[in-house]
């Protein structure tokens, strides 16, 4: 089926509802645009999520997979940073699934979720993984509080309701468990100041680019807080998130 601009969706700013726009540039096709009242760049408006969903396909996991050595070593290192001895952890976005192999393997009961079958078939026959779900985190319906660890890496920004996938991690977070989440900062000192230029601009693939203070303003919404931010030498934001206190947000 063709698609014209006239099937795009537009939407409210997810972060403070806001309607009014700056817009910036076009790339790709697609207008990126500033929320005047946070500051929050976007896509906006966007292709349907269905069109944006099919470019999620076994080529994009193959791009994981073949890097999978570089891959697991990575996964051991964003596991142990986490600081945490055991528990139940739920890579969402898992993709072939080396973060849960490098949590089952630090003594974690670890699942994985993620909505390319590719990947999820990668992580099953090769890694022999067994919690391994295809399919959005929403669909799956895990129990209330069951994780003591949420990782999400790489994957807030392409998620079509921002605020029904954050509101689901708050609901899985178990009393006293951190997410970890790690995105594309558009607040870092390395971003260009052409922000065109940035490499981190993908058109029906990154949907939302956030700084600390959108990051933290969503993640308040949902009685979420960040807890620390990571020193990042390339621009990404990584925070570590727990339930929001009486103290100040972020």
């Amino acid at each position: 089926m063709s698609l014209t601009r006239a099937d795009w969706e537009r939407i409210a700013c997810p972060v403070c509802d806001g309607e009014a726009f700056t817009h910036l540039f076009d790339k790709g096709g697609e207008p990126f645009v500033r929320c005047t009242g946070c500051g929050l760049v976007l896509i906006n408006p966007r292709p349907p999520y269905a069109a944006i969903r099919a470019g999620y396909d076994s080529a994009y996991s193959a791009g994981y997979t073949r890097k999978a050595q570089s891959k697991v070593i990575r996964a051991r290192k964003r596991v142990a940073r986490v600081g945490r001895a055991g528990g139940r952890w739920l890579d969402v976005g898992c993709s072939a699934g080396f973060v849960v192999k490098a949590a089952t393997e630090a003594g974690f009961e670890a699942w994985g979720v993620d909505i390319e079958a590719g990947g999820i078939a990668y992580g099953e026959n090769e890694l022999g993984l067994s919690r391994l779900a295809c399919g959005t985190l929403e669909e799956q319906h895990y129990p209330d509080g069951h994780f003591d660890v949420i990782s999400a890496y790489d994957v807030i920004e392409h998620v079509p309701d921002l605020n029904r996938f954050v509101a689901e991690l708050a609901r899985l977070l178990a009393p006293g468990g951190v997410i970890d989440i790690g995105t594309p900062d558009l607040g870092h000192w390395r971003v260009p100041r052409a922000l065109s230029d940035w490499q981190e601009l993908k058109p029906s693939e990154h949907l939302y680019y956030f700084d600390r203070a959108t990051l933290a303003r969503l993640l308040a919404r949902h009685g979420l807080r960040i807890k620390h931010k990571r020193f990042a030498l390339k621009p990404g934001l990584k925070v570590l998130v727990e339930r929001q206190t009486s103290r100040a947000v972020g």
